[in-house]
């Protein structure tokens, strides 16, 4: 064998080995798709406090929302005889009766296109009450008598209380009013919740305070504030109610010296204060609470 062969052979096998033998670089690990975050599911918006869900599901059954602690209704027109209006209807209290019954009372509000209250300062609450019992676990309504009365300001009815007007009945007294300018009035309307026709017993309520403070300036000749506490007394004559009594406080005050000219910067002038003190007695006559005695001196605005 020439070894001019042999040495070139046994260089290209060499070679070739070391090209056999040479290590590539490990390829890339298999890349893993990242796990997809599971969709965010909206919550449910929480149910609001609400003392009176039970009654209103009741009442108002599928209309009634639990997240805004409301019902959206429509409901008669207080105003207008056989119309209807959408209304956001809240409870308000509710009182269990002699009888077993319960009671209901709720105020409603004009409602806007999205179904949210839509109330403005002049605007009054409308009140509805429901007369219901339970049978079987079961609520069940036995007499509506909704949009009965337009009371108060800004939608709502005012402070709710239960009262007893004589033996075995119960009323709903409703202390609506507002303040509009400075000055501010509340007045008294009675419900006899049990009556087959509910009405304000009162007619066109009555006056137990205002003021006029919030606008007493440097130049308002007379400043008042007037207040009445009431009850029920035995009634004097025979009547389906006992008798309303008012007992009056509070203060008028005039300026001192009329013909001074008030200084711009001053808060209030000097001022003569005369206390407000009385009473007066309203009796039933078969249709409605009338004065029969004394004078309210609570002065309207």
């Amino acid at each position: 064998m020439k070894p001019a062969v042999v040495l070139p052979l046994m260089a290209a096998l060499l070679a070739g080995m070391a090209g056999c033998s040479r290590e590539e670089p490990p390829p890339p690990p298999a890349t893993t798709a990242k796990a997809a975050k599971p969709a965010v599911t909206p919550a449910t918006a929480p149910a609001v406090k609400d003392a009176y869900a039970e009654l209103m599901r009741a009442v108002f059954g599928a209309g009634y929302r639990a997240g805004k602690g409301n019902a959206l209704a429509e409901m008669p027109d207080p105003d207008k005889a056989d119309s209807r209006l959408d209304m956001v209807v809240t409870g308000q209290s509710s009182t269990r009766l002699p009888t077993g019954e319960t009671v209901l009372a709720v105020n409603g509000e004009m409602a806007d296109a999205n179904g949210n209250a839509d109330s403005s300062h002049a605007m009054p609450g409308v009140l509805s009450l429901y007369v219901l019992d339970q049978q079987d676990g079961q609520w069940r309504i036995l007499r509506r008598h909704e949009s009965i009365a337009s009371l108060g300001s800004f939608g709502q009815l005012g402070e709710l209380r239960w009262v007893a007007p004589a033996k075995d009945k119960v009323a709903l007294a409703v202390l609506h009013g507002g303040t509009w300018q400075g000055q501010t009035i509340s007045l008294l309307s009675l419900f006899d919740v049990a009556a087959d026709k509910v009405r304000d017993l009162t007619g066109e309520s009555i006056e137990i305070y205002s003021s006029n403070e919030g606008a007493c300036g440097p130049t308002t000749d007379e400043c008042w504030e007037a207040r009445a506490t009431w009850s029920f007394a035995p009634a004097a004559t025979p009547a389906a109610y006992d008798d309303l009594v008012l007992d009056f406080g509070g203060a008028r005050r005039t300026i001192k010296h009329p013909d001074a000219k008030p200084d711009d910067d001053a808060d209030d002038v000097e001022r003569n204060e005369v206390p407000l003190a009385g009473r007066a007695r309203y009796a039933f006559d078969g249709d409605r609470y009338r004065l029969v005695e004394g004078e309210n001196i609570v002065p309207g605005i």
